[in-house]
């Protein structure tokens, strides 16, 4: 007796097991060029900065944007303040917003060869409250673009003043670059790949 009622579950089983899942059906290949993304939900300021620095390793310009400010659930349009230095026209960066930080990205292109690092030292975090926060880091930016005759590293400080969304999610509004004892910040990057040119 209990025999059978061992067939009869095992019947029921291989009916729903073959029903519930193709498993003898070919899926369609993921295309090898596109990459795993590695962002995470950004409900806290640490995990932006996470997903921040993976994008720009990893080159994934839809992530770098999602790091910034979206106007669509923020009160809030994201501002860049590049660094004063010499060489770089103030004029670029007039109207700056968060489809320019796009197309510069766009512009600068995949690394050719490598990949670009980003390191962030000396994290200081002040101005807290219970929907924003600014980070102050020292960086030092890697990326093996392929302009000839212009530098591939940069560094300098930067302030990133993050705020949380109608979403409850955290995202960078403002952006202030400034010049240290490099002679190139991320300002000087931002004005060389600016037109695409």
């Amino acid at each position: 007796m209990i025999n059978r009622y061992l067939k009869y579950y095992a019947i029921i089983f291989l009916f729903f097991l073959v029903q519930g899942c193709d498993i003898f059906e070919t899926r369609t290949p993921e295309d090898p060029s596109q990459q795993s993304s590695t962002f995470i939900q950004p409900t806290t300021p640490d995990i932006v900065i996470t997903n921040f620095k993976n994008s720009i390793e990893e080159y994934s310009v839809d992530n770098y944007v999602r790091c910034l400010v979206d106007a669509a659930f923020s009160d809030k349009n994201f501002e860049f303040v590049p660094s004063q230095e010499a060489g770089i026209d103030g004029v670029i960066f007039q109207g700056w917003n968060r489809d320019s930080e796009r197309q510069y990205l766009l512009n600068i292109g995949k690394p050719q060869f490598g990949s670009a690092g980003l390191i962030l030292t000396n994290k200081r975090i002040t101005n807290v409250t219970s929907d924003s926060v600014v980070y102050n880091f020292d960086y030092v930016l890697y990326y093996p673009h392929n302009r000839e005759n212009y530098p591939k590293s940069f560094s300098g400080n930067l302030q990133f003043y993050l705020a949380v969304d109608q979403n409850r999610n955290w995202s960078i509004f403002r952006w202030m670059d400034f010049k240290t004892t490099s002679p190139n910040t991320w300002s000087y990057l931002k004005a060389i790949f600016s037109s695409g040119l």
